[in-house]
């Protein structure tokens, strides 16, 4: 007996979220590998600045992507690692230093959401809000989310790969 197409395309899609999700996931908690560690390598061999402000626009483009996947497959995502997403937030709720952020979430207000992607990463604290709210995050939401966090974390960042580039050449 054949497969029937309609099955193919359901494997089809749940291996490409899985597989998307992963990435996201990855992202979300290994960012300092990921998105960190290249930005101080490349700003000790490249100019800080530019690094910066490359790194920023990169940074805004891939928390967006990141988390317009989020908000448009939360549900799919969700069923498939709801377990270890919902372990990991409790485990920010409970945590002495996340426990603000997820209040700031819980607040409701854009702000106080900005401020709280900023501190934390927006990825994370955007399924914090969609499993919180249980409704979609909204694009504003997101944008001021990836604007907050990717200023500062980039600036951070490009700081270390100066001092490391200092360092080396001293």
């Amino acid at each position: 007996m054949e497969p029937r197409p309609d099955s193919v395309r359901r494997v089809g899609s749940a291996t490409r979220t899985g597989v998307v999700g992963t990435v996201v996931g990855a992202v979300a908690f290994f960012d300092g590998v990921f998105i960190g560690a290249p930005i101080a390598l490349l700003a000790t061999t490249l100019r800080p600045l530019l690094v910066y402000a490359v790194a920023t626009g990169a940074v805004i483009v891939l928390v967006i992507a990141c988390c317009a996947w989020i908000d448009r497959r939360w549900d799919d995502w969700f069923s498939g690692s709801g377990k270890r997403v919902e372990a990991r937030l409790e485990g920010m709720r409970r945590s002495r230093l996340m426990r603000h952020p997820v209040a700031w979430v819980e607040r409701g207000s854009d702000r106080w959401y900005a401020l709280a992607a900023a501190v934390a990463n927006p990825i994370l604290i955007g399924a914090l809000a969609r499993l919180v709210g249980g409704t979609p995050i909204g694009r504003r939401r997101i944008v001021l989310g990836a604007v907050a966090y990717a200023i500062p974390y980039c600036a951070m960042w490009t700081i270390v790969g100066l001092a490391l580039g200092d360092t080396l050449r001293g």
